[in-house]
């Protein structure tokens, strides 16, 4: 019995087969007559093709790109070529989505995860003071806020019959809108800190903070170290006996009006109190060095201006920057400059002659104290993270003229910082100064 149903299920196989054969046959010959005009045109321009590469002689032995191995890697890459639009490589993003234009947008930036909450303020019951003499008490009277009123106030200063809703969170160190710091402040030295990344995160040079807590370019700092912040870039300042304020401008060469203004002294000066610490703000601390004259009295200090330099011109015209050839930094990608290493103080020279067009201190995106010179015709030239400047606004400066002395304010990095930042403007691009320096 078991054999005879094998045998049937057999029979049911080849019976199928049949079926699978005649039904293919008929296909076949349907779609042969659908494509009989294309097949032989295509056969016809295969046919022309072949006896042309046979009568070139080209065979798949002797093209390599003919071989089949060869033809699999030129399709794979056809096939790569053509779904890489749909990869994200060359996905667009939407012309307007919803928050971009919202400040957690711009703070958060593009990638970063956000949520949007969306407040309906309702009227606020507050309580109303019952006498202005008796500080606490309140009564069970309520006063009704109108929306419109607390829309247009910050929650946390809304205020009725003397009492807040809330008491302000102020973080040390920071300012309440419309005020200005005036005094110094401690700040305990984080993990990561550097002496640039502190007065970055306060506003100043990083000269004030050295000047102020005796630092050099040689000092450390470690977490957990307490640094005096001062409130402005500048310099701190001990009143003495017979200081006035045009004397201490001129010691730090620095405005009367600034320091009157800042530390709300009158013009006079007469409210100065011997003892009392007053901001120079944009005073610099002069660098004396001494030198010896051949007179027979005592030695007398100075102020030591390096000569100006006496190198040959580029075919451009532009001479080397510094006394010092020591690039820490090329021009690149990220760095549109170069930078030049040396000593605290080593003489910084105009590339070309040209007039001052900005020469001050400060945090300055990072330039510390810097100076532009416009050289005409659109180019211009850039000097980074000087400690002095010997140049104002306005001056006239020839080829190799002694403009500043190398420092390290501003942005820098290093066991010191010092160097020069140099860079060449030519109509707003910049431009590798290799290519016009020596």
């Amino acid at each position: 019995m078991k054999y005879r149903v094998l045998l049937n299920f057999l029979y049911s196989l080849v019976y199928i087969k049949r079926l699978f054969w005649w039904t293919g046959q008929r296909i076949n010959k349907l779609f042969a007559k659908m494509f009989k005009g294309f097949w032989r045109v295509f056969a016809f321009i295969h046919y022309k093709i072949d006896y042309f590469f046979r009568r070139a002689g080209w065979s798949k032995d002797k093209i390599w790109w003919l071989k089949r191995d060869n033809l699999q890697i030129v399709l794979l890459l056809l096939l790569l070529l053509a779904a890489l639009p749909q990869t994200k490589l060359f996905v667009r993003p939407e012309s307007y989505v919803v928050g971009h234009e919202s400040i957690a947008y711009n703070l958060l930036g593009q990638g970063e995860e956000y949520g949007l909450e969306e407040l309906s303020p309702a009227p606020v019951e507050l309580p109303q003071t019952v006498s202005p003499w008796r500080s606490g008490t309140v009564s069970n009277k309520t006063v009704l806020v109108k929306t419109d009123e607390l829309i247009n106030q910050e929650l946390g200063t809304v205020v009725v019959g003397g009492l807040a809703t809330t008491k302000p969170i102020i973080i040390p160190g920071a300012l309440v809108a419309g005020s200005e710091r005036r005094f110094i402040m401690e700040y305990a030295v984080a993990p990561g800190d550097s002496l640039s990344s502190i007065a970055y995160k306060f506003g100043i040079s990083v000269e004030t903070i050295m000047w102020e807590n005796k630092l050099t370019a040689y000092s450390v700092i470690r977490p957990g170290d307490k640094l005096n912040i001062p409130p402005t870039t500048g310099i701190m300042h001990q009143i003495k006996k017979g200081d006035t304020l045009p004397k201490i401008a001129k010691l730090y060469n620095a405005k009367v009006e600034d320091i009157v203004k800042f530390n709300v002294l009158k013009e006079s000066g007469t409210d100065l109190v011997v003892g009392e610490k007053i901001m120079i703000p944009n005073g610099v601390k002069v660098q004396v060095q001494y030198v010896s004259t051949p007179s027979k009295t005592s030695s007398v200090s100075r102020l030591v201006v390096p000569s100006a330099s006496t190198q040959a011109k580029s075919a451009s015209g532009f001479i080397w920057p510094s006394a010092s050839r020591i690039i820490t930094q090329y021009y690149g990608w990220l760095h549109h400059a170069i930078d030049i290493g040396g000593k605290m103080g080593t003489a910084i020279y105009a590339a070309k002659a040209g007039t001052v067009e900005v020469s001050q201190c400060g945090w300055n995106s990072g330039y510390g104290c810097y100076i532009i010179i416009n050289h005409g015709n659109g180019v211009k030239t850039l000097y980074g993270h000087h400690s002095r400047l010997l140049v104002s606004v306005g001056d006239y400066v020839t080829t190799g003229q002694t403009i500043g002395l190398m420092g390290n304010t501003g942005k820098v990095r290093g066991p010191t910082g010092v160097h020069l930042h140099f860079e060449v403007r030519i109509n707003g691009s910049l431009y590798n100064p290799l290519s016009y320096v020596r």
